[in-house]
């Protein structure tokens, strides 16, 4: 508004002193060339000539003089004789005229003189060039500001219309962004707004997405084994009532129950890991520290339930990370159970360590036990595993082909402890 402001001033004034320094000038050069200055000075100097003849004055009696300039109301008279002024009066202002100063000679009772007299004829259409320049600058800047506040205006009511469709929840409307004043500012923190809202609309949506399928996927995962457990609940009944309970089917039911622990343990850990945004790290230490321990225990879980372990380890390289150990516990945890559930043992687990620039990576790759049979459920196990990871500052990267499956646990690398 102040730039607005400041705009049409400067060029209210530019215009104002323009046209009033151009149209005198013009005014100037008009009487000066049909000889109108000519004409009523001579006439004065005529009149003043009769005047010093009649009382014999001289061109130092500045009295009588004087007096003669004050009855007849000449704005600038001058007397001078050899470059020396005898006598100089001005009343008003009569400057803008010493470019147009005419000298007439004028016979004194001591000689001669030039003499100099202005009656500043020409004051009322000055008077008039300067009230039309100051209108026509105050017009000049009252319309600029006028012209800027309608585009504001406009700005305005076309920004009332966006902020109207994202209310109505159009997220996709854009808001315009125009200039770099408060209004522009204004617009872009609109923008900003709405783009976080949409941003945050899509998150959530992707994590009830994500929840759903969570639960459709928990769902088949608990049917079956609860579809077996009643099976199997309903062929004991059977030989209760019959006299000859076998062992056989209490251990399937048994370890029907143990299926379902486990999947209710693995949400109940979901929702727990998912409850924290930071996890707490461990001091940085070398990957052999960090890591290897968590390592051995894997390739020596793998080995008791009967999987054939294929760790190619290279020369520990000198880098540093960081780990939570109970999140570790938990995915070495949440790996063995489900490479007991979907690898081949009659394959070799395949374990390495894999460095980067900025990370380093331990990747497990087995056979899939039966890959036509292999059904994906809700991965709440990986998920788990990924979500851990994520609050390391690390992530989990899975890859599979018709029979080989992959995962890979990625760590950044960090400074050295001092």
């Amino acid at each position: 508004m102040l730039k607005r402001l400041l705009d049409g001033l400067s060029a209210g004034i530019f215009l104002m002193a323009f046209l009033y320094l151009g149209s005198t000038n013009l005014l100037q050069q008009y009487f000066f060339s049909h000889g109108t200055f000519m004409d009523r000075e001579t006439h004065r100097i005529r009149e003043f000539q009769t005047f010093v003849s009649q009382n014999s004055l001289s061109a130092s009696d500045s009295a009588a003089l004087t007096s003669w300039i004050e009855e007849r109301n000449i704005l600038e008279f001058t007397i001078s004789r050899d470059a020396c002024k005898l006598l100089d009066i001005s009343y008003g202002q009569a400057a803008h005229r010493q470019l147009w100063r005419f000298y007439h000679t004028v016979t004194f009772a001591d000689g001669d003189a030039d003499v100099s007299v202005y009656e500043g004829y020409d004051k009322s259409y000055s008077h008039f060039l300067l009230g039309l320049s100051i209108a026509a600058g105050f017009a000049a800047c009252l319309g600029i500001f006028i012209s800027s506040m309608q585009e504001d205006v406009a700005y305005i009511r076309r920004l009332q219309t966006e902020i109207a469709a994202i209310s109505q929840g159009d997220l996709q409307q854009l808001v315009t962004v125009q200039g770099t004043d408060e209004l522009a500012q204004l617009a872009y923190g609109l923008d900003q707004m709405r783009q976080k809202l949409g941003q945050k609309e899509r998150i959530e949506r992707e994590l009830r997405e994500a929840q759903e399928k969570l639960v459709l996927g928990m769902s088949h995962d608990l049917r079956t084994p609860l579809t077996g457990l009643l099976t199997y609940m309903e062929i004991l009944k059977k030989q209760e009532r019959e006299g000859c309970v076998s062992r056989e089917y209490i251990e399937k039911a048994y370890d029907k129950i143990l299926q379902i622990k486990s999947l209710s343990d693995q949400m109940f850990e979901y929702f727990l890991i998912d409850s924290y945004k930071h996890a707490p790290l461990e001091p940085a230490e070398e990957i052999r520290s960090a890591l290897g321990d968590y390592l051995s225990e894997l390739c020596a879980l793998l080995a008791c339930s009967g999987f054939c372990v294929d760790a190619t380890m290279p020369d520990w390289a000198p880098v540093f990370v960081q780990v939570n150990t109970d999140y570790m516990g938990r995915i070495i945890n949440n790996l063995i159970s489900n490479l007991e559930k979907y690898a081949d043992k009659q394959s070799a687990i395949q374990i390495s360590v894999l460095y980067g620039q900025s990370q380093v990576g331990i990747s497990i790759k087995n056979r899939i036990a039966a890959p036509g049979t292999f059904v994906e459920g809700s991965g709440i196990g990986l998920k788990n595993i990924a979500m851990m990871m994520e609050q390391m500052g690390g992530d989990m990267q899975v890859s599979r082909t018709k029979d080989v499956y992959q995962i890979q646990l990625c760590f950044p690398t960090c400074r050295q402890p001092a």
